[in-house]
């Protein structure tokens, strides 16, 4: 049987929005909710300026702002101002507390280019692609990489490898997927490494890596799987057909014509849209 828990303040009018991962609370116990499942970003959410206010305005509870603005200004450390929230409501057990504080410790206890990676590929959860593609490429600069584990190095650049693919810079993934493999020896890293230069269009390159790894059969299987996938179902995707229909324009030397640049136009915004949609 779950237990019932009493939740204190008002449910916010206007949520409180969170820069580092695009999640929004409106309870205090929704709060600590996020918070207990987001160390790798806990440091910079709480820090938030707006925060404060937020619980004072928006929760309606003074008193616990204004403690927590004590807290600040007296540049308390993390885990002060984590326990000041957490015990403002019974949502989480004192034990369950204490084992967040253990999880905080260990994070801080981490190398600082292995907490920039894990925060890395936090807001990589959420779906910040963007910051994520910076933050990783920051981390492969950084002079303490090397202090990865071959293991973490890979993920790195695996995940890097992706970011730059849904960006359709599939050579520059190529490599970074081929490096993956060779730190990590993923072999999701390998598949998607071949994946790169077929849709890269290194034809020569993917046959030969093919040949490479052709003992493997399980890699190999799950590579034919795939494009022969993509060959029977391409016919039924509309930007197939209309990129077809404008080879034939081109090919015709209508280039110039207004219904082809009407079909590009209309094909580049429906690329541009199912890539927002993601």
């Amino acid at each position: 049987m779950g237990r019932l828990i009493y939740c204190i303040g008002d449910k916010a009018k206007i949520p409180f929005y969170f820069q580092s991962t695009g999640v929004c609370v409106y309870t205090m116990e929704e709060l600590c909710y996020y918070l207990y499942h987001n160390v790798e970003t806990m440091e910079e959410d709480i820090s938030e300026s707006q925060l404060v206010p937020w619980i004072r305005m928006e929760l309606n509870m003074p008193e616990r702002a204004d403690f927590l603005a004590t807290l600040m200004e007296r540049k308390s450390g993390i885990k002060d101002m984590v326990v000041s929230i957490f015990c403002s409501t019974d949502y989480y057990s004192q034990d369950e507390i204490n084992a967040l504080i253990e999880k905080i410790d260990k994070y801080i206890e981490l190398l600082p280019i292995e907490r920039k990676k894990r925060h890395a590929t936090a807001i990589l959860k959420y779906g910040k692609r963007r910051e994520a593609l910076l933050e990783y490429q920051t981390i492969l600069d950084d002079r303490d990489f090397s202090q990865l584990s071959e293991e973490e190095q890979g993920t790195t650049y695996h995940n890097l490898a992706v970011l730059m693919a849904q960006n359709g810079q599939f050579r520059s993934a190529a490599r970074y997927f081929q490096t993956a493999y060779q730190k990590s020896g993923d072999r999701e890293s390998l598949c998607q490494y071949l994946y790169a230069l077929k849709l890269g269009g290194k034809e020569e390159e993917f046959e030969r890596e093919l040949t490479v790894y052709s003992d493997d059969t399980d890699v190999v299987r799950r590579i034919e799987n795939q494009f022969y996938f993509l060959e029977e179902n391409r016919e039924y995707s509309p930007d197939y057909v209309n990129y077809l229909h404008l080879m034939e324009l081109k090919e015709s030397g209508e280039t110039g014509e207004e219904a082809f640049w009407w079909l590009f136009n209309e094909t580049v915004e429906r690329l541009k849209e199912s890539y927002r949609d993601r």
